[in-house]
C-alpha cells in the first residue's frame, strides 16, 4: 500500500521539478533584466537567499559592487530586482496597483496577522485605510501622549530599583524591556478613553516583573527574539515560496497560533465591550481609539455597507496594531540608546535640552518643539532604520524610470528598467539611509547636527517623513507613524533624563538580524537571540 502511494507522489514531485526547470530555462532566455550586473555563485533552488540569510551586510557590499541597480537571483534561481535609485523607488510605491506585497509575503503576514491592514491590497486597502486614518490622526497621538509618558516612566522607575539593587549601575537589555514598554502602551492606548470607560482597558502589565507570565508576550518573543527566530523565519519564507513544501510542518507553527490566538481573544473582548458602549453612549461618540471608531462606523446608519468593515475584519485590525505597534518602536528605540552610547557628546547635548523643559509630562507638542530630540531621532531613522527593507512584486509588465543612467553587462546605457509580470523588486530602506551619493561621505556616521543642513539630494528621496524612507511613501505609507515617533520621543525624554547610557559590548560587537525588522543582537553571544545590553547609571546632576 505504502509504495502505491510514493508512485503518485513521486511522479507529482517530478512534474513539479520539470515545471519549474522549463519556467526558469524561459526567463534565462527571455529576461529583460539578464543583462544587468549582479553577483554570481547562486544555487540553483535557493538562489542567494542563503547568502542574504547569513550576512546581513550582503547586500550593501553588492549595491558597493555593482551600483544602484542589480539582479539578484531569489527562490528557485528567480531573477530580481534591487535598486536605490529614488525615481525608481517612487514610482513603484506610489503605484500601488500595479506593485505588491505578491502571493508570498501576503500569505506569511496573513497567516500571522490576518487580513488587516497590512495584508490587503488594492480597493480593499483603501477602504480599510480611509475608515481607519481619523484613528491615527494628530487630535488622537496628542491625547495618547500622557500615556507615553506614564508608561515611561514606569519602565525608568523599574530600571532604578534595578541599579540601587545593583549598586549604582547596571548591564540591562534595553530592548527587552523596551518591548515590555511598548507592548504595555500597545494595551492601554488601543482603548486610550479609561477614564469614561474604565473596563474597556486591555492592561498587559508586561513590565510588571512579578506579574504573572504575559502569553502574549511570551509567544512573540520566541516568534522574534529567540536564537532559532531567524532561521524559522527564513524557512517559514521558503516554505510559503515554494507550495509543495506546504506539506511539511511550518517551522514554528506552535507559536504563530498560539500569538494569533491571544491576539484573536484580546480582540474579541475588546470588540464586543466596544459595541455595548457605542449602544450605551446613545449616538454619542464614546472615544476616538482605533476600536471606538471602527465600531462606531461600523454601527452608523449613516455609512453605507460597502465602507463598513465586518467584525472579521475590524478584529483583524488589533493583531497588525499590536505586531506592527510593538516591534517596530521599541527596536528604534533601543537603536537610538545603542547611538547615544557611542556618541557621549551627542548624549549630553540632548540630555541637556531635556532638563530644560520644566515638566515631568510633557506634551506632544512640547516634545515635537525640541530640536535636538527631533534630529535625534531622524538620525536614528537613518543609521539605524528599524525596518531595513520591504518586498514589492510586479503584477504587469512595466517600465521603471531612472534619475540616473545605468550601463548593463553589454557597455548599453538605459535611464529606464523593463520589469516583467512576477518580478520581486526589493525596496532597500536601509541602504537609501547610507547612500553616499545621497547623504555624503560620512554617511555611516551617527551625527544629529546633519540635520541641520542635509544635502539637496535628500529631497528625491520618498517618504512621508523626515526626507527618509523609514516609513515608506505612497498608499501604503506608515498608517502609525505619528504614533511611533511621539512614543519614541516620550522614552527618550524620561530615559536620558535620568540615566547615562555606556557600552556593555567592545566597539563593534553588536550586530543585527537579517529579517525585515533590523533587531540588535550581540555577535559574540549568537545562541541569545535578539539582545542591546547597555551599562545603565543615574545621571547625577551635581557629578556632571
Amino acid at each position: 500500500m505504502t509504495s502505491q502511494l510514493l508512485v503518485p507522489i513521486a511522479g507529482t514531485f517530478a512534474a513539479y521539478l520539470l515545471l519549474q526547470l522549463a519556467k526558469f530555462l524561459y526567463e534565462e532566455l527571455t529576461s529583460p533584466l539578464r543583462h544587468l550586473p549582479g553577483p554570481t555563485g547562486t544555487n540553483l533552488v535557493l538562489g542567494h537567499f542563503r547568502q542574504i540569510e547569513m550576512d546581513s551586510a550582503i547586500t550593501s557590499k553588492w549595491r558597493d559592487e555593482f551600483g544602484p541597480n542589480f539582479q539578484w537571483r531569489g527562490l528557485l534561481n528567480k531573477r530580481g530586482l534591487y535598486t536605490t535609485d529614488t525615481k525608481a523607488l517612487n514610482h513603484i510605491l506610489v503605484n500601488d496597483y500595479l506593485y505588491q506585497k505578491g502571493p508570498v509575503a501576503k500569505k506569511i503576514v496573513t497567516h500571522f496577522l490576518g487580513n488587516g491592514l497590512l495584508a490587503v491590497e488594492m480597493d480593499e486597502h483603501k477602504r480599510q485605510r480611509k475608515i481607519l486614518n481619523p484613528a491615527f490622526g494628530v487630535p488622537q497621538i496628542r491625547e495618547l501622549t500622557e500615556v507615553f509618558n506614564e508608561k515611561s516612566a514606569q519602565l525608568r522607575d523599574i530600571w532604578m530599583r534595578q541599579i540601587a539593587e545593583d549598586s549604582g549601575s547596571a548591564r540591562i537589555d534595553v530592548l527587552v524591556w523596551l518591548r515590555k514598554m511598548t507592548l504595555d502602551v500597545i494595551g492601554q492606548a488601543g482603548k486610550s478613553w479609561i477614564e469614561t470607560y474604565p473596563s474597556f482597558n486591555y492592561q498587559f502589565n508586561a513590565m510588571e516583573a512579578k506579574g504573572e507570565p504575559n502569553e502574549l508576550d511570551e509567544a512573540l518573543t520566541h516568534l522574534f527574539h529567540s536564537p532559532q527566530a531567524q532561521r524559522q523565519a527564513a524557512l517559514r519564507f521558503v516554505q510559503a515560496a515554494i507550495p509543495i513544501l506546504g506539506i511539511f510542518p511550518t517551522p514554528g507553527g506552535k507559536l504563530i497560533n498560539q500569538a494569533r490566538r491571544k491576539m484573536d481573544e484580546i480582540a474579541n473582548q475588546l470588540l464586543t465591550e466596544s459595541k455595548a458602549a457605542v449602544r450605551a453612549g446613545g449616538g454619542e461618540k464614546a472615544g476616538r481609539d482605533l476600536l471606538s471608531i471602527m465600531v462606531e462606523a461600523n454601527m452608523s446608519s449613516e455609512i453605507p455597507e460597502h465602507r463598513k468593515l465586518s467584525d472579521a475584519d475590524v478584529i483583524a485590525q488589533v493583531p497588525t496594531f499590536f505586531v506592527a505597534g510593538h516591534e517596530t518602536t521599541s527596536t528604534a528605540t533601543a537603536w537610538a540608546l545603542h547611538a547615544l552610547s557611542m556618541n557621549r557628546s551627542a548624549q549630553t547635548k540632548l540630555r541637556e535640552e531635556l532638563l530644560g523643559l520644566p515638566s515631568d509630562n510633557p506634551t506632544m507638542d512640547a516634545l515635537n518643539s525640541l530640536p535636538y530630540l527631533e534630529k535625534v531621532v531622524r538620525e536614528t531613522m537613518r543609521v539605524h532604520s528599524p525596518v531595513g527593507f520591504t518586498i514589492r512584486m510586479a503584477m504587469d509588465d512595466d517600465v521603471i524610470p531612472l534619475s540616473k543612467q545605468y550601463v548593463d553587462r553589454r557597455g548599453k546605457v538605459y535611464d529606464s528598467i523593463t520589469v516583467r509580470r512576477g518580478t520581486v523588486i526589493r525596496i532597500p530602506i536601509a541602504a537609501v539611509h547610507s547612500d553616499k551619493d545621497i547623504w555624503g561621505d560620512d554617511a555611516a556616521e551617527f551625527r544629529p547636527d546633519r540635520w541641520d543642513h542635509i544635502p539637496e539630494a535628500t529631497n528625491t528621496i520618498p517618504g512621508v517623513w523626515g526626507n527618509l524612507l523609514t516609513f515608506l511613501a505612497g498608499p501604503h505609507n506608515c498608517i502609525g507613524f505619528r504614533f511611533s515617533l511621539v512614543e519614541m520621543k516620550s522614552l527618550l525624554f524620561a530615559l536620558i533624563r535620568a540615566f547615562e547610557f555606556e557600552m556593555a559590548v567592545p566597539e563593534g560587537g553588536i550586530g543585527f538580524t537579517t529579517t525585515p525588522v533590523l533587531r540588535p543582537t550581540v555577535l559574540s553571544e549568537p545562541e541569545k537571540g535578539s539582545q542591546l545590553p547597555l551599562i545603565v547609571r543615574p545621571y547625577l546632576a551635581s557629578q556632571n
